[in-house]
């Protein structure tokens, strides 16, 4: 277990403080710094304040230190502003892994106020302490980094996001690529370097050292590439390896002027581009076909570029806007290559919206090496239509963790699964021309309305069919549907005479026995698995096997229940995990202090921050950490059940908008307003 930071002194720096930090300091300059630029003017400061605090991050000459900054800019060491970018180009030249990082890095201001603006983020990045005793975990400048990123990101919206992919899409890449430590890992167009951090996170959670990893990318957008190299440096991963060049054109190479290969390839490369096949160098790379010229279809060019560098046993994955899958001419006869050659495992759609420079929606596929794709699977691709699995936002969706969860068991499950999933054969996709439209082989679409039953319509009643469709989901709350309509002419039930209004505000009440047995039972499955939580903390259990075994147990032991299925379960775990990530690494590397002490530096006013009691003994610290750890778990799963139980009720009620009233019933009525209009007619005398 690691030695807690900040022992005895100010509670260590957490990623959502320096996060707020940073935007604050956004904030504060924006008027001169705007804040598409603020992320490339702040960088630079980090990560020469992170290399002057922490000794071996970097190499740090005498005239590249803080100090020195700060000399420069109280005016001890004349001019300010060439002062730092001297500064910068000495910290590069004594660092080759930053060789030419600072070249269009310029502290000169162009005004009065914008040099006042630079003096004051000097001031405030020197306030911090960037050691590694004053952060909670080592990467913490460098996550911090990334969701100011993910905030200007947003900020821009479509307009200069393009080089930038949202996370939740990197972590669903590395999932599906699935990197092992000591491999070589490329993403040739890496953008901010969300794919390559994610891919090391990745292998970090299955308790392997991420820095026994190969990390190269090539940007040609020349911003990109310099936040990108940030990011990477500031995560600590300072010999990572990012081209400022164009993989399409001009691809790497290793010895005798032949393509580096890679053991896995994750990228999101710039949709719907143009392409000069005369300055492309290596054709060799397009097996399958050339795309035509500017017809803005250059996306499986970029997927054939990235079967070439694929290692014979690698993997690789390719976001492509869905056109790339039904389109005619060249792009059908590269896709029959990739197919009958088993260069392509798996065709995954993502829904619309997601990612910040486009609301189209795209797909991912995955590819294979040469001699990867196992035997069995020859002649097969797996669909899985996830267009449905998004978080709808005001203006953007998002994949959040259970929808990741989700998209992942089916893929390494690789079967069918209804409306979700489907391994089509070869056959089937010859027969369409290879035509790859998701929607061909998985229709996500919601179920439709079954047809009116023109009998219930016209004489009343509930049609048993409709009722018997959707009995499952009442019995497994306990719901006898013998509770909810009365007996009838064959084939139909009828509602009670209180009407089915009121018949639906019973249902709550009639499954709540069922519903708290099931939650009781989630709580009992908790206390068997404090012990496992613990291992984070005692053992040094990886934490990616601490969450599968969480998964596998609840599945295996709630799962028989049928009110939650198999994704709803692990959907719960996942979101759960996400929400509480900084906590279970606290818990994995320092203990439950380490838990408790990051509970007690957050912000009182930040909703559902635990309060821990100042004095525990360390049984107690435990104790308390895993009921709030536990607690949120079972929130999130009670929050699943609450909404299983609203579809009950509404259920019933759309059967009662359907069949509450009949054609009988409205005869019914006609006949008894047309006597009570007569009997008043006749009242006041006329016949």
């Amino acid at each position: 277990m690691t030695k807690l930071p900040g022992q005895g002194q100010e509670p260590p720096l957490t990623v959502d403080r320096l996060e707020d930090f940073l935007w604050q300091a956004a904030e504060r300059v924006r008027g001169e710094v705007s804040i598409p630029e603020f992320p490339r003017i702040i960088g630079p400061l980090l990560l020469l304040k992170r290399a002057s605090d922490q000794p071996d991050f970097l190499s740090l000459p005498e005239d590249a230190r803080w100090g020195v900054v700060m000399d420069h800019r109280w005016g001890h060491l004349g001019d300010f502003e060439e002062g730092v970018n001297r500064t910068l180009v000495a910290f590069e030249r004594h660092n080759p892994g930053l060789r030419d990082l600072f070249r269009e890095v310029d502290f000169n201001g162009v005004t009065q106020n914008r040099r006042h603006a630079l003096r004051q983020l000097i001031d405030m990045v020197g306030e911090l302490s960037l050691s590694d005793d004053d952060l909670e975990f080592d990467d913490v400048v460098g996550r911090a980094f990334d969701r100011l990123l993910i905030r200007t990101a947003s900020a821009q919206g479509a307009k200069g996001s393009e080089s930038f992919t949202p996370r939740a899409v990197c972590r669903l890449m590395a999932e599906l690529v699935d990197p092992q430590p000591g491999q070589w890992i490329a993403d040739p167009h890496a953008g901010s370097g969300g794919m390559l951090l994610s891919a090391a996170r990745y292998v970090s959670e299955h308790g392997d050292n991420q820095a026994n990893l190969a990390l190269v990318g090539q940007e040609k957008n020349s911003t990109a590439w310099l936040t990108g190299r940030l990011n990477l440096l500031l995560h600590g991963f300072t010999d990572a390896a990012v081209s400022h060049s164009d993989a399409l054109t001009d691809p790497l190479e290793a010895a005798f002027s032949e393509l580096s290969r890679f053991d896995r390839v994750l990228t999101s490369p710039p949709f719907s581009m143009n392409y000069d096949r005369h300055a492309i160098r290596h054709p060799e790379r397009m097996k399958y076909g050339w795309v035509p010229e500017g017809g803005k279809k250059a996306d499986l060019m970029f997927v054939q570029h990235v079967l070439s560098i694929l290692r014979p046993d690698g993997t690789g994955a390719v976001v492509v806007p869905q056109g790339v899958l039904f389109r005619g001419g060249a792009e059908r006869d590269i896709r029959r290559g990739l197919i009958e050659d088993n260069r392509l495992e798996a065709v995954i759609g993502i829904g619309a919206n997601v990612f910040y420079n486009t609301g189209i929606p795209a797909c991912i596929l995955v590819l294979k090496g040469p001699h990867d794709l196992p035997r069995e699977r020859h002649g097969t691709v797996l669909f899985i239509n996830a267009e449905r699995e998004v978080t709808v936002g005001r203006s953007r969706n998002r994949l959040d963790a259970e929808h990741i969860a989700k998209i992942v068991d089916a893929f390494l499950g690789r079967h069918d699964v209804p409306d979700f999933a489907r391994v089509v054969s070869l056959a089937e996709l010859t027969e369409n021309d290879f035509n790859l439209n998701i929607r061909r082989y998985v229709d996500a679409a919601p179920p439709a309305e079954p047809l009116l039953d023109i009998g219930a319509a016209l004489t009343g009643g509930v049609p048993l069919r409709e009722i018997e469709s959707q009995a499952d989901l009442f019995h497994a709350f306990g719901v006898s549907l013998d509770d909810l309509f009365l007996p009838d002419r064959p084939g139909y039930r009828r509602f009670p005479s209180s009407g089915y209004m009121a018949t639906a505000t019973r249902i709550p009440e009639l499954a709540m026995a069922q519903e708290q047995y099931f939650l009781d039972g989630v709580r009992a499955w908790w206390t068997g698995q404090r012990e496992l939580v613990s291992d984070l903390a005692h053992v040094g259990l990886a934490p990616a096997d601490v969450r599968s075994q969480l998964e596998a147990s609840l599945c295996l032991e709630q799962l028989r229940s049928g009110i939650l299925d198999r994704y709803q379960l692990l959907g719960a775990v996942a979101s759960w995990w996400s929400d509480h990530e900084d906590d279970l690494d606290a818990l994995a590397r320092y203990g439950f202090p380490g838990v408790l002490r990051r509970w007690r530096s957050l912000p009182r006013d930040r909703a559902g921050t635990p309060r821990p009691p100042k004095h525990l003994l360390p049984a107690e610290e435990a104790h308390f950490v895993l009921d709030v750890l536990g607690d949120g778990l079972r929130l999130r799963v009670a929050h699943l059940v609450t909404d299983e139980r609203q579809k009950l009720v509404d259920t019933y009620l759309r059967w009662g908008e359907r069949y509450g009233t009949s054609m009988e019933d409205l005869e019914d009525r006609y006949r008894r307003a047309a006597n009570r209009l007569r009997e008043r007619m006749a009242a006041l005398g006329h016949s």
